[in-house]
């Protein structure tokens, strides 16, 4: 049975309400309207299996106060405003009167009970009959499937805004007939992809759901496409790591191809054809199989060129044609994540219409440019971010910035953003400088005025650049400046208006509070960078993010280590490594190496400092091996000044040991093997800051082992080693005058003691 109509609740029991129900009084009311469980029980009676589909699910059609009495009740009972509730409908199995082979019934509202159900347009389906008679005769499939996919289709087609319900009672699998669809095919194809999708939706976690329709909402993308990314790119929807990132970059995608995408009339019947068919799996949110279709256009679209360079009547138009084949193909491979393919097949579509067209030139340019910077984002390769930057170099030949400032600006921060990720692989300042300097040019055509997120966009982006460049430097300027970006950019950003990019910038202005505070050895400037992780948490929570939560959580776990090293007890390095060992949780080192190695060596490292502080051999044992565990995924050579940090620490850390058990010169030689290792990399050109410091732990170990060993000259090497180190921060700016007087004081007792 399938109802459309209005529906009511009164005493507990669901009403259909007939066109000509006589509504004059409540007994006329009561004679009028079909209970529900009635029908259920006649149906029970009479046939093997029940299936009631109700598409009444509105809120009441009848004036506020409005009553009704059934036949045989005593008095009228009110009329629930909210429409119908939940049925749990009667099941046949004991009941005298029912078929005792009866194989159950199945309920389903086309909203949740209690909920209103969308009419669609006028003169149209509504939402759960259009979904009704696409999936009904899918053959193949359990009818609790069918249902299943009727429920996910309403849910992508209004947005969410409506949730089919369903109760069954079945007591074995139920299938129609033989299928009234065309099995084979591209029609069936795309049909089966869009099935796929939904039973995929159907199997997501509740926080998954919510957080992409926080997104589809905040963006303003269809859900279809989202979820479609998602399931192309087989991304485990029971946890959320990496899935802010991926989204929000697939939703960039999204818009860009929306409003940049040229359109192209294909006069080739196979490309028109292919074309449609990949353009509406796309809609449907079947990505792989757009993708499937991309591929056969662009095959046929190299057949085509073939035979193009051998006629040139019509070469603008065919070569446009073309081009915009491989484009497509580029695009769709780019929301699957393929950017290996988008980036040869944009090259591809700007090779056909280079010095034909300027403005497609741009734009294919430009998205082989952005496939490339994120194919070496992911990869971890250099080589590729460096292609990436030529590429933009080309596109930006097309848009001088006095004839086209908008589009130079934007170029020009795309550029500076792969700067920037150049910079983690390099242990100079050179591309940070370029980016830094890119950027400065950008906000004198981004103005605060004119176009303010844009504005406060690129200060955010340039807080992160000048927070690297001081992070290598040792002077406060470039992280007070960094400081200054990111609260210049969160006068726009707020966090009712802009989460997700208020939750970002208040982490990187934690990140540059916090190396502000351990530079000054400010136990105020900490907390400032404690209180803006804080916030940053209060919307990158963990179930809203796992993996974004826990890169912020460890960086608040970094500013207790700090505030640990200024302040009596353990409590803060307590809090510290709690706090990491939940972050390690959400991270996968095969998937972020780079961050997981950063987690890793701040947990090790708190871990030492407890250890540290209480004297506790065992604890800065575990400290080590935790450090030495980042090696597994960094290695020298792809993350130089990571890995010299974590071999400073490890250096640290047998000094302690050694200092701790109060004999023996093996744990000094381990110490002082790591420092010389790290200062291979922590050079006093490329990080001055960093090398006086690991200089002056060497010193010190080097001291510690003369004296054990009661040899002169590693005494004088230490005396050496951390006068190189005072020399080194009196040329910086810093008197340490208090701080190097005991070690030069003990180097000469240890001297006079040997005679």
């Amino acid at each position: 049975v399938y109802y459309s109509g209005h529906g009511i609740e009164a005493g507990g029991v669901n009403y259909l309400v007939p066109t000509d129900a006589d509504l004059s009084t409540p007994v006329a009311a009561g004679e009028s309207l079909v209970p529900i469980d009635a029908l259920l029980d006649q149906l029970a009676r009479s046939t093997p299996v029940t299936i009631m589909l109700l598409d009444a699910c509105r809120t009441s059609a009848f004036p506020a106060g409005t009553s009704i009495q059934p036949p045989g009740a005593s008095d009228p009972l009110p009329v629930a405003p909210a429409g119908l509730i939940a049925v749990r409908g009667p099941t046949p199995v004991g009941r005298p009167d029912s078929d005792p082979q009866g194989l159950g019934m199945v309920i389903g509202f086309a909203a949740e009970p209690g909920q209103p159900a969308l009419d669609g347009e006028p003169g149209g389906n509504s939402p759960y009959a259009a979904a009704l008679l696409k999936h009904i005769a899918a053959g193949g499939y359990s009818f609790a499937d069918l249902m299943t996919l009727v429920t996910e289709e309403v849910y992508l087609k209004t947005r969410a805004k409506q949730l089919p319900w369903t109760n069954s009672s079945l007591r074995r699998v139920l299938s129609f007939g033989k299928p009234v669809e065309e099995t084979q095919g591209d029609e069936a194809a795309i049909r089966n992809g869009r099935r796929q999708l939904l039973l995929t939706i159907a199997s997501a976690p509740d926080s998954t759901r919510s957080y992409v329709e926080t997104v589809a909402t905040a963006e303003a993308v269809p859900l279809d496409a989202l979820y479609g990314m998602l399931k192309a790119l087989g991304v485990d929807t029971s946890t959320t790591t990496d899935l802010e990132q991926q989204l929000l970059e697939g939703v960039e995608q999204l818009k860009t191809f929306a409003e940049a995408r040229p359109g192209a009339v294909k006069s080739d019947v196979e490309l028109a054809r292919l074309g449609e068919l990949a353009d509406r799996a796309e809609s449907e949110g079947a990505i792989d199989v757009a993708l499937g279709f991309r591929k056969q256009a662009s095959d046929r679209a190299e057949v085509l060129s073939a035979q193009r360079n051998e006629a040139e009547a019509q070469i603008q138009t065919d070569r446009i044609e073309i081009a915009a084949t491989f484009g497509e193909h580029a695009e769709t491979a780019s929301l699957n994540f393929d950017y290996a393919t988008a980036a040869e097949k944009f090259a591809r579509a700007y090779d056909e219409v280079s010095g034909r067209d300027p403005t497609l030139s741009l734009y294919y340019k430009w998205q082989q440019a952005a496939a490339l910077a994120e194919l070496g984002k992911y990869a971890g390769d250099s080589a590729t971010l460096l292609s990436a930057l030529e590429a933009y170099g080309i596109a930006l030949d097309f848009v001088p910035r006095e004839a086209d400032p908008v589009h130079w600006a934007d170029l020009t921060n795309d550029a500076a953003v792969v700067l920037q990720t150049l910079a983690t692989y390099d242990p100079g300042t050179q591309y940070l400088t370029a980016a830094a300097d890119a950027l400065t040019e950008v906000l004198e055509v981004r103005t605060r005025e004119a176009l303010p997120e844009g504005w406060a966009a690129t200060q955010n982006n340039l807080g992160m650049i000048l927070a690297a460049m001081g992070e290598r430097d040792s002077g406060l300027d470039y992280l007070l400046q960094a400081v200054d970006a990111y609260n210049s950019a969160l006068e726009i950003f707020s966090k009712d208006g802009a989460p997700y990019k208020w939750g970002a910038t208040q982490n990187n202005l934690g990140a540059a509070l916090q190396t502000l505070g351990n530079r000054e050895q400010s136990v105020e400037r900490l907390e400032t960078a404690r209180d803006a992780y804080l916030a940053s948490l209060e919307v990158r929570t963990r179930d809203w993010n796992a993996y974004q939560w826990s890169l912020t959580a460890r960086n608040l776990g970094n500013v207790y280590v700090l505030l640990g090293t200024m302040r009596e007890g353990t409590a803060d390095y307590g809090a510290a490594i709690g706090i990491y060992r939940e972050a390690l949780i959400e991270q996968n080192p095969a998937a972020s190496p780079y961050e997981w190695g950063n987690s890793q060596n701040s947990f090790g490292l708190a871990l030492m400092k407890l250890g540290q502080r209480t004297d506790d051999e065992a604890r800065l044992r575990e400290g080590i091996a935790e450090l030495e565990r980042v090696f597994t995924v960094w290695s020298r050579e792809t993350y130089p000044l990571a890995w010299s940090a974590t071999m400073n620490n490890i250096g640290v850390g047998y000094r302690s040991i050694a200092e701790v058990v109060g004999t023996g010169t093996d744990d000094l030689d381990r110490s002082i093997a790591a420092f010389r290792s790290s200062l291979e990399e922590r050079t006093l050109k490329i990080a001055p800051l960093d090398w006086a410091f690991t200089t002056d732990e060497l010193g010190w170990s080097l001291l510690l082992l003369g004296e054990r060993k009661a040899d002169r000259s590693t005494l004088e090497e230490a005396r050496a080693t951390i006068e190189a180190a005072d020399k080194a921060y009196r040329q910086m700016g810093y008197e340490l005058d208090d701080y190097f007087a005991p070690r030069y004081a003990a180097i000469d007792e240890a001297l006079e003691a040997l005679g």
